[in-house]
């Protein structure tokens, strides 16, 4: 017991002076590796980022459900006066919104109706959202972009490169993630889209605990569409 116990005295005094320099040599190798990794994620994001895009591009049924999806959102946060920690995800079938600040079932689908009611009457740009996925997927594609000219331009690969493109790309990300919403992800026409109904998305019946630890609610809104 006594010996157990000088053992651990012995290594809590040592402890800084045994991994501290482990940890320095740790930071100094990531910092060196940085660059090398962001090479590779830019080059697979010029390649992925384009796909997904052209791939919601080409489904207007997916694009129409993703105006419902930004409007909804838009609708509730004017309701509420600030901005909601809620997201969704469009489908062809329809689209889902999750997240800790979502009100009530019934209180999501009257904003599904009035967010549909106001596009129908003019409202377009209820269809575009500032913190939609496209305006991060667009962010990370431009961030891509620019290390890449800037690399091939520089001839050099230093975390100066990457410095740069980060704050070239931020200051580029939001008006085009704009631009590629209103012409690519989103299609505001959504006057023959039926609002079939919406149902709360259980995640925690097998575990409830996990209610407290990921208070999320979660609801789909099924539509169909008539043309």
């Amino acid at each position: 017991m006594i010996f157990s116990l000088l053992m651990f005295l012995i290594i809590a005094m040592l402890f800084p002076y045994l991994f501290i320099p482990i940890l320095i040599f740790l930071g100094i190798g990531f910092l060196f590796l940085l660059p090398y990794v962001v090479v590779f994620n830019s080059f697979y994001n010029i390649i992925t980022i384009p796909w997904q895009i052209i791939k919601i591009a080409s489904d207007r049924r997916i694009r129409k459900n993703h105006s419902l999806e930004h409007a909804t959102i838009n609708v509730l946060e004017q309701r509420y006066g600030r901005p909601l920690q809620a997201g969704g995800l469009a489908y062809s079938n329809g689209f889902s919104l999750s997240g800790p600040d979502l009100p009530p079932i019934y209180e999501v689908m009257s904003a599904v109706k009035e967010a549909q009611f106001r596009m129908i009457n003019g409202e377009k740009e209820l269809a575009i959202h500032p913190r939609c996925g496209t305006s991060i997927a667009a962010a990370n594609f431009l961030f891509s972009l620019v290390f890449i000219i800037v690399l091939f331009s520089s001839h050099h690969l230093s975390l100066l490169n990457v410095i740069l493109a980060f704050l070239l790309a931020n200051l580029l990300a939001k008006p085009f993630g704009r631009v590629l919403q209103k012409f690519f992800t989103t299609y505001p026409e959504v006057e023959d889209v039926v609002i079939q109904d919406i149902y709360v998305q259980a995640q925690h019946d097998m575990i409830p605990f996990l209610t407290i630890i990921n208070p999320n609610r979660s609801y789909f809104i099924k539509t169909y569409q008539l043309k």
